[in-house]
């Protein structure tokens, strides 16, 4: 977290030199498309891009940071993007939210492994992984089909 910070403070401070040269600037010297006119850019629409700008970057952690507290990514982003700095903090603010598990899935598991031959285990009819020496729902011994990948990497018993 407090590398997230320190990245975007140094991106603001980068920011606020670039933007103060590239006002003072003045009139483009070249002959490209109108050199006669005085076409420079408004300081309403370049501060209109770094709001834009910063908006996404706040948008972007605060999205992040709501995908890992539980909380909806979309609206965070929206109010990331919107209130910048001070909607990023007030996500920082809320608590964590408690996140469950699918139904049938043992806590802790985070991603569902897809099994494109599973085996029905004999005593309660639970589908396993073909290499599970154990079934899931019940704990009764099986019979594996096959040595896992994890088996053969020596990372399981």
């Amino acid at each position: 977290m407090r590398k997230t910070c320190t990245v975007v403070f140094c991106l603001l401070a980068l920011a606020a030199p670039v933007a103060l040269a590239f006002q003072q600037q003045g009139e483009p010297r070249g002959a490209f498309l109108g050199a006669g006119e005085s076409a420079g850019m408004s300081s309403v629409w370049f501060w209109a891009g770094v709001y834009v700008v910063a908006g996404l970057v706040f948008g972007a952690l605060a999205a992040h940071r709501a995908l890992q507290t539980g909380n909806r990514a979309l609206a965070w982003f929206g109010v990331g993007f919107f209130f910048t700095l001070p909607g990023y903090l007030y996500l920082l603010t809320r608590p964590k939210k408690e996140m469950a598990a699918p139904a049938g899935v043992p806590h802790g598991l985070q991603k569902i492994a897809a099994t494109s031959a599973p085996e029905p285990c004999p005593a309660c009819g639970a589908m396993n992984h073909p290499a599970a020496a154990q079934c899931i729902a019940c704990g009764g011994n099986l019979a594996p089909r096959f040595v896992s990948e994890a088996q053969r990497a020596g990372g399981a018993r």
